[in-house]
């Protein structure tokens, strides 16, 4: 491999991956600062907050014994986020809501899950593989634990996928949130193939292809300027401002709805 070349794979593409990571992060702290404010979600879901906090606990984690400063500070602030994120987002679900029972039943399995990795990494791998001075073993069980934490964490973009399939209307995706993502995991797949990770590279390569995916939809299914304004505000807010605004945007999508089947009759 050339200097050039070396230099882009394990230096430029985790940089820009770790830079992404964090855009993405803290670019939904303003629309939970506002649910805050007004002590309500809104449109706002919080179920895959504890999914990306015990994902990038993990990937803390698994930064620790690779020794990866760029993999630790690509996942670092997105921790406290997704701390902050699951604590307020629970704190706004109705007492006894099946959200709340949901976000309770999730962080539960995900902290004991946490915990048995770590006691086993931390004491029982050391004990069990005293032959294994570089700690392969203990690299690869974590591994292994934040890519199961990314199947959970996929499962919303597929979900999206399927309903833009079923409906032929790409109106909730967002094209700078999607190319975003497409970056961010071509990026760190990049640089886990400089490495030679395959735990790096599988699941942002997987990331990857769902963000060219979408941006492939949103192609294929265009929609309106207004109806695309609509999604750019629900995508980057991520929640409603006001009551009186949700009523607004309910009746500007069933325009858009309407206008979207017009045109494909035309078609």
């Amino acid at each position: 491999m050339s200097t050039v070349g070396e230099v882009f794979m394990t230096v430029v593409a985790p940089v820009v991956g770790m830079t992404l990571a964090n855009v993405m992060f803290f670019s939904g702290v303003p629309a939970m600062l506002r649910c805050k404010r007004d002590g309500a979600l809104g449109d706002m879901n919080p179920a895959p907050f504890p999914v990306v906090l015990a994902n990038c606990v993990g990937w803390m984690g698994y930064a620790i014994l690779a020794q990866d400063f760029f993999v630790f500070f690509g996942a670092a602030p997105g921790s406290i986020i997704g701390l902050f994120f699951t604590i307020v987002g629970y704190g706004l679900t109705p007492h006894g809501s099946d959200m709340r029972i949901y976000l309770e039943k999730v962080v539960s399995l995900l902290a004991v899950a946490l915990v048995a990795v770590t006691f086993y990494v931390g004491f029982l791998a050391r004990r069990l593989f005293a032959d294994d001075p570089e700690g392969t073993h203990e690299r690869s069980v974590m591994g292994l634990f934040c890519n199961a934490v990314l199947v959970l964490y996929y499962s919303s973009p597929l979900s999206t996928i399927k309903t833009v399939l079923v409906e032929k209307n790409a109106k909730t995706l967002y094209a700078p949130t999607c190319a975003a993502n497409a970056v961010n995991g071509l990026a760190w797949a990049t640089y886990g193939l400089a490495l030679g990770d395959f735990y790096l590279v599988a699941p942002n390569a997987v990331g990857a292809a769902l963000g060219v995916a979408q941006l492939l939809l949103i192609r294929i299914f265009p929609t309106s300027a207004e109806c695309a304004s609509v999604g750019v505000f629900e995508a980057v807010a991520g929640t409603s401002s006001a009551s009186e605004d949700s009523d607004d945007r309910s009746d500007t999508d069933d325009s858009c709805d309407a206008r979207d089947e017009e045109a494909a009759r035309g078609d």
